[in-house]
């Protein structure tokens, strides 16, 4: 299967569960790999028949502003669940959420899900 990979995305969005991570938005950093078949596209040098990944983007920035999460793991599941029910080329799609500075001693906490469609 192909694979679109969107890398080192930096959505905002209030996550955490401590009083003090509800305060105000904080970065998180996003990586999504779409299984889908490029071949049509690739073949005939056509958006229309692949996954535009400019507007999947823009969909995971829109799900961290307007909602908040307590969990990295909620995030994750909303964000594959989004992908999946908005781009129906996507077969499946992994998910890895980091949360920097998440513990003193670490650059990041992280989660990775996969989901695929039903």
């Amino acid at each position: 299967m192909d694979k679109i990979f969107i890398r080192d995305l930096t959505v905002m969005t209030i996550i955490g569960t401590r009083p003090d991570e509800r305060l105000a938005a904080r970065p998180l950093t996003l990586n999504v790999v779409m299984e889908c078949d490029l071949a049509p596209a690739g073949l005939n040098d056509d958006l229309y028949k692949s996954v535009n990944y400019q507007t999947v983007a823009e969909k995971l920035l829109e799900l961290g502003r307007e909602n908040s999460y307590l969990l990295i793991e909620a995030f994750a599941e909303n964000s594959a669940a989004m992908v999946l029910r908005e781009f129906e080329l996507v077969k499946s799609v992994t998910v890895t959420v980091d949360k920097p500075h998440a513990i003193g001693s670490a650059a990041s906490v992280a989660v990775e899900i996969t989901r695929q469609r039903q």
